[in-house]
């Protein structure tokens, strides 16, 4: 059984593999993915400086300290969001097409830096959504292959040749 994607790198699919892949590290989703990591904060800074007005008391220089933070926790948000607006931008191969097919033997990739073979035994488990499949090669470096770009075969076969051919490393007696 053989399956094929076929795509093109464009600003939607990079956005879209990049939201993936931030969404497998833990950390990276913790502060680009969860809105209480910036907001939970945000609420308690501002409570800390209307609640001793409120019970009438001068703080003074605390509040302009907790104001301080309050537009470093936005400032810091929006260089994040900059930051990965300005990754997407510099992508090499923008605007490029990449093929990658898969069968028993493993994946091949084709792309306009190269080709590639990797056996299955290469692969770390792959994160499986209900309009594709982020293939990890490494705890950093993942290609999203979405349904919408099989040209080759069914999103039922790509899952099933993963399912059938990469081992889970939690398992390690599969």
């Amino acid at each position: 059984m053989n399956t094929t994607h076929k795509f093109v790198l464009t600003d939607e699919y990079i956005a879209v593999a990049q939201y993936r892949s931030i969404a497998q590290n833990k950390t990276l989703k913790f502060f680009y993915q969860t809105w209480w990591a910036w907001w939970l904060p945000r609420i308690v800074i501002v409570l800390m400086m209307i609640v001793p007005y409120l019970i009438n008391i001068n703080m003074g220089s605390t509040e302009v300290f907790l104001g301080v933070l309050l537009v470093f926790s936005f400032t810091g948000q929006w260089f994040g969001q900059r930051n990965l607006a300005k990754a997407r931008k510099n992508v090499r191969t923008k605007g490029t097409s990449s093929t990658v097919t898969m069968n028993d033997q493993g994946i091949d990739m084709e792309g306009a830096n190269g080709n590639s073979h990797l056996k299955w035994s290469a692969l770390l488990q792959p994160a499986i959504y209900p309009d594709g499949v982020l293939i990890k090669l490494s705890r950093f470096a993942m290609v999203w292959l979405p349904d919408y770009a099989l040209i080759d075969g069914s999103p039922a076969d790509v899952r099933n040749l993963l399912a059938e051919n990469v081992k889970d490393l939690s398992h390690p007696d599969q």
